[in-house]
């Protein structure tokens, strides 16, 4: 999906009163163990993201497999425990331990055409400022 489509998506599904600090485009990767049971098709339990971060909180937006927003959750930044961030070139990995127990792992986007949503250095300076890093 182009990154102004997403902008404008995310723009439309802010909180009242939210102001949007950046957003990216993420994967999740498929599962292993799918793939021993069903081979090249576990490639089809990929998730796609587009991680908005805001004043109040992170949005993940989820896309479909056609890469059409499908529903989205909001975790305000009291409810995430903490996050990982490792190093990349292309991709940067995260993982986002909630509170409530989920853990979600993600490779944000670091590099690419001018239609990916990338992240910048001034999104990931407020996550580490806003988040215990680990």
């Amino acid at each position: 999906m182009d990154k102004n489509m997403a902008f404008e998506h995310i723009n439309e599904n802010l909180s009242q009163g939210d102001v949007l600090v950046g957003y990216f485009q993420a994967t999740q990767s498929f599962k292993l163990w799918l793939f021993f049971l069903i081979g090249p098709l576990a490639v089809l339990s990929m998730r796609f993201y587009f991680v908005a971060v805001t004043q109040q909180g992170i949005y993940f937006h989820r896309l479909n497999l056609w890469g059409k927003f499908s529903d989205y959750d909001f975790f305000k930044f009291d409810e995430i425990e903490n996050v990982d961030i490792g190093d990349g070139f292309i991709q940067k990995p995260m993982r986002y331990f909630f509170k409530n127990g989920r853990k979600l792992k993600l490779k944000a986007q670091l590099k690419g055409t001018q239609k990916v949503a990338k992240l910048d250095e001034e999104t990931l300076q407020y996550l580490t400022e806003h988040l215990a890093v680990l």
